[in-house]
């Protein structure tokens, strides 16, 4: 199908070349056809790329899963697990798949209205996980958007500075299993230990609204 090797001369540019190759032409005879039908089939270029782009990038190929999931999650252990997973997923997917390593990099080094539209799409599908997990922390001094926001980002980080150096970071080897192991039982921890404070200091306010002297030692 046409449709489908324009989409995969897209991927298969951006593998080579990275974003930095993308054009018409390019695009065209990565996928042996004429240019026109770039404009017949996606309208135009950027069209063509963003959706290459939502099929590739893991939080956008995984809206549909995650806005399941969120709806059928009742419960706070529920919610944390669904973030667990996400972003253990995310480093996965991330650590193994190179175009998508290519277009964070253009998302974080231009200014474009593509990948700002992406981001915003992103966006949108944190709102509606937060939108759930906000009164869980309502009234603590833990900030989940901050630490799912560290979290996301500092997966990126770590993967495009290994990748790009062969390097480690605070002794830990992504390119091993045992190092790879390692950050997915970090990021377990993290998220864990973050709903665990969140319900303690919860329960501190409240004792403390009741006039009870016990709240200071719990």
């Amino acid at each position: 199908m046409t449709e489908r090797r324009l989409i995969d001369a897209v991927g298969t540019i951006i593998s080579r070349q990275g974003y930095q190759g993308l054009g018409v032409n390019a695009i065209a005879k990565e996928a042996e056809v004429s240019k026109s039908l770039i404009y017949t089939y996606f309208k135009s270029v950027d069209n063509l790329i963003e959706t290459y782009i939502l099929e590739k990038d893991f939080w956008m190929a995984s809206k549909n899963q995650m806005t399941e999931l969120l709806r059928k999650a009742n419960k706070k252990s529920s919610l944390a697990e669904i973030l667990v997973v996400a972003l253990q997923k995310q480093f996965d997917y991330f650590f193994r798949e190179e175009e998508m390593q290519q277009l964070i990099i253009w998302e974080i080094s231009e200014k474009s209205d593509l990948m700002n539209s992406v981001g915003n799409a992103r966006e949108g599908l944190g709102e509606d996980f937060f939108e759930l997990t906000d009164r869980y922390f309502d009234g603590s001094d833990v900030n989940l958007h901050a630490i799912a926001a560290l979290l996301v980002s500092g997966i990126y980080y770590l993967i495009l500075h290994a990748r790009k150096n062969k390097s480690k970071q605070c002794g830990i080897d992504i390119h091993t299993e045992e190092g790879r192991k390692d950050i997915l039982k970090a990021i377990r921890q993290i998220i864990q230990w973050s709903f665990t404070a969140g319900k303690i200091k919860q329960k501190q306010n409240a004792l403390q609204l009741a006039g009870q002297p016990g709240a200071a030692r719990l």
